[in-house]
């Protein structure tokens, strides 16, 4: 409700009034709930502070974060990484060390043996190649580079063999035509 507008309507029909001091009281409610929302909206002073990281009494990092003083500021407090860590009691030890490698090396595995599975799954005819792919792609490279076109190989023929297994390997090993 917009306050100035209230006061002028009092004032205009102020001989109109039957009861001043539920009128007053009305008046002073709106005032007081104005000022409540001007409260609520007004962020307040801004705070900066800077956090520190040091490694082995050698600082690091420096970074600042902005704090507002009149803002509830525990839901945030709780979802950092720093407060998180403190209250599991986490300190940067071998033994605490030891859990995040294993912890991370047990979920990278699952992870790859998930996507091992799915393209075990999904994409049978790359996963599961016949052996006799292997001497069609050879063949096929073969007789790719033994054409007229490459005569600049057929100069060293040893290169020409040698470029020859190398791409069937590469093709072979990393399914790259299959």
């Amino acid at each position: 409700m917009n306050v100035d507008l209230l006061i002028k309507t009092i004032k205009k029909n102020f001989h109109r009034i039957k009861d001043l001091e539920l009128t007053l009281k009305f008046v002073k409610y709106h005032i007081e709930l104005l000022e409540w929302k001007k409260k609520k909206l007004k962020l307040g002073a801004i705070v900066f502070e800077v956090k520190e990281t040091y490694f082995n009494g050698i600082l690091i990092i420096e970074e600042v974060d902005i704090r507002y003083i009149k803002q509830d500021n525990t839901d945030t407090d709780n979802l950092k990484i720093e407060n998180r860590l403190k209250a599991i009691g986490w300190k940067w030890d071998l033994k605490n060390f030891a859990a995040l490698v294993t912890v991370i090396i047990l979920t990278a595995s699952q992870l790859y043996n998930y996507a091992y599975s799915w393209y075990c799954k999904n994409l049978p005819t790359l996963a599961y190649r016949s052996e006799h792919y292997d001497l069609v792609i050879k063949h096929g490279i073969e007789n790719a580079f033994f054409l007229p076109n490459f005569s600049a190989f057929k100069k060293t023929l040893q290169l020409n063999y040698w470029l020859v297994d190398t791409v069937t390997d590469f093709c072979i090993y990393f399914n790259i035509l299959l």
